[in-house]
């Protein structure tokens, strides 16, 4: 249940606090009273796309915050916290937080912990339904039945480890498909491991391949020198004058 909300440069509201009581509310008032910044609010701390647009003239940034009494589910929304690296629910209270300014920047905050907008949004879908006209309810969705369903039955728990069973079966099913190649690429490998073993048979290399490379190598590295040294004894043969 949402228990309090805090709205800050929003629209035309500098500052509002909203502390709606047990069961059902009602908001009335005028067109332009704020009864949309109140929704537009919640949309926004619940994960909608923030428009600059929206923040209060003058002011360079918009915060939002809402408070969530949270007992009869916690179980379940710790084991999502958990999941995704973010600080549990104490006492039932959870809370959620977001703000953005004029240049861009974008922040959110479950439980105090920095989070994405994304992540934001899913918690959200666990916490509020909003309808309006021609909307379909979230109770038509079979993820959302399934909940429900699992709530009622008090299969939070097992719900829990079969998730942690699905999502290891995933990462071994990511794993398995990466070890897998495909058949061009099988292909591919075998042609150039063809291609390797014809390079070695055509250099005809014997067992002492090795030691007669080195002696060549050696020779090679010094042909300069040689070639010095050959020089130096044809001019003193032949070559200078008062040569032998």
């Amino acid at each position: 249940m949402l228990t309090t909300l805090r709205i800050k440069n929003l629209a035309l509201v500098a500052e509002l606090i909203w502390e709606p009581g047990a069961g059902l509310n009602v908001v009335t008032g005028e067109t332009g009273a704020g009864k949309s910044v109140l929704l537009g609010g919640l949309q926004l701390v619940l994960g909608q796309r923030a428009d600059r647009g929206m923040i209060r003239s003058g002011a360079d940034q918009c915060t939002v915050e809402a408070v969530f009494s949270v007992e009869k589910i916690q179980t379940h929304l710790n084991g999502w916290l958990e999941e995704h690296g973010l600080e549990p629910i104490e006492d039932g209270v959870l809370i959620v937080k977001r703000s953005f300014t004029t240049t861009g920047t974008n922040r959110q905050y479950i439980n105090g912990s920095p989070t994405t907008v994304s992540l934001l949004a899913q918690l959200g879908d666990s916490l509020v339904d909003l309808h309006g006209p021609h909307e379909h309810q979230s109770l038509l969705q079979v993820s959302k039945q399934l909940t429900i369903l699992d709530a009622y039955a008090g299969l939070d728990k097992e719900r829990t480890s079969m998730a942690a069973a699905m999502e290891q079966h995933r990462r071994l099913e990511s794993a398995r498909a990466g070890l897998v190649l495909d058949d061009a690429t099988i292909a591919q490998r075998l042609d150039l491991l063809r291609y390797q073993v014809r390079e070695i048979s055509d250099a005809s290399l014997s067992l002492d391949e090795e030691s007669l490379l080195e002696t060549e190598y050696r020779r090679v590295t010094n042909a300069s020198r040689l070639m010095e040294l050959a020089q130096g004894c044809l001019e003193v043969l032949s070559d200078n004058e008062g040569s032998v």
